[in-house]
């Protein structure tokens, strides 16, 4: 029986800029930090874990933000740990090009950098072969079908680097790219699971998406931690790595023990708000106020959704509204998607321009079926009142 234990992560970003924290002060480095705390929680749940590899399955910084002294406190969390492999690839925002750190730094003995030159590690005193897939620019559209030459058990004889009875290892790929999707431009190194379970790996280590995946393909072997420490608002719930061990029997049938850890620092969350009826911001600030409740929101990224109708007067002043309950969490953003309350059955009866305006257009959404239609229409309903009352519209 083989066994070797790991800690899969991926999607770090190091010095991204958090340009969506917009100018507030301080508040970008201070998220930058964050991912550099939570890159310190990896390595050190990695010891604790008392893993055999540390798996990175690419985009561990960005490439065109990266400074030197965060590479060197990369590599100086790396040589805290000497005992662990530490196995990366390349990803889309740190790619393997001529001026790479991955190619221009003098990295610690125990990391191993796969890339096209270099597409697997073979550890003798734990029966593994890793295997990689990274990318050497910041865009590959083409499927990962090139980069398998090699991988699979059996092997192309023709194949540069050739491994012999791969059967006798376990056998571990990384891979970072889109998996069982296509998503147009978007569309970085696409692979289908299908094409990855021919590949007769124990496990597939993913990364580039941001939300997690597991036990994904014929063998429940495909998994993708996520991003250890959400970057958006469209990365909300916990995040964190996925530390498991694969054990391997003498008739080559492997099974994986997996657990997913939290590590986040931060939290993003969405909460919609209702504030029919308000007529102020300051009623608006204490409506939000009593939808937060008790909660502690001190370590959330809160994108606050306001819904409802409000008097067609009232315009809400959303920086302001924001002044008055910014101290509720770390950082928060407002979205009005409110709508004016206005009267249009009242207004149809008018005889003037208006009242012919809203009966022709609530003839209109009365005949649609089409829903699109009716919510355009809804819109041009509210924006042509709005311009008749004011002779403005406010988008």
């Amino acid at each position: 029986m083989k066994t070797v234990k790991f800690l899969h992560c991926a999607d770090i970003h190091l010095d991204a800029p958090f340009t969506s924290l917009g100018t507030e002060e301080g508040k970008s480095s201070e998220r930058r930090q964050d991912l550099k705390l939570t890159f310190r929680r990896i390595t050190e749940t990695a010891k604790s874990e008392k893993v055999d590899l540390l798996l990175i399955s690419g985009d561990l910084y960005e490439h065109h933000y990266v400074r030197k002294s965060t590479i060197c406190f990369i590599n100086d969390c790396f040589n805290e740990i000497p005992e662990i492999k530490v196995v990366i690839i390349p990803g889309n925002h740190d790619p393997n090009t001529a001026n790479s750190y991955y190619r221009n730094f003098n990295w610690a003995d125990n990391v191993y950098i796969l890339t096209e030159e270099n597409a697997f590690a073979r550890f003798e005193d734990i029966d593994t072969i890793v295997y990689g897939i990274g990318y050497d620019n910041s865009f590959k559209d083409k499927g990962i079908s090139n980069g398998l030459k090699g991988i699979s058990r059996g092997f192309d004889e023709n194949a540069e680097s050739c491994i012999e009875n791969t059967e006798l290892y376990i056998n571990i790929l990384l891979c970072h790219g889109t998996l069982d999707m296509d998503i147009g431009d978007k569309n970085y190194n696409p692979v289908r699971s299908e094409e990855l379970d021919r590949l007769g790996m124990d496990y597939i280590a993913l990364g580039h998406f941001h939300n997690r995946i597991e036990a994904q393909g014929v063998r429940g072997n495909i998994f993708n931690p996520g991003s250890p420490e959400p970057l958006g608002f469209d990365e909300m719930g916990e995040h964190g790595v996925i530390v498991g061990s694969i054990l391997k029997d003498e008739n080559s049938i492997s099974k994986i023990d997996w657990k997913f850890i939290k590590l986040n620092c931060k939290t993003y969350e969405e909460i919609e708000v209702n504030i029919d009826g308000c007529c102020s911001d300051e009623q608006v600030s204490k409506r939000i106020l009593e939808t937060l409740g008790d909660k502690d929101y001190r370590n959330s990224l809160l994108n606050i959704v306001l819904k409802g109708y409000t008097d067609y007067s009232f315009r809400i002043d959303s920086q302001l509204v924001k002044s008055y309950i910014m101290d509720r969490a770390y950082f928060i953003k407002i979205k009005d998607f409110t709508e004016p309350d206005y009267n249009f059955v009242q207004i149809s009866k008018e005889l003037g321009l208006k009242g012919l305006y809203v009966r022709k257009i609530l003839s209109m959404i009365d005949e649609s079926t089409d829903e699109a239609r009716v919510r355009l229409l809804k819109k041009a309903l509210y924006y042509g009142i709005e311009a008749l009352e004011r002779g403005e519209i406010c988008i």
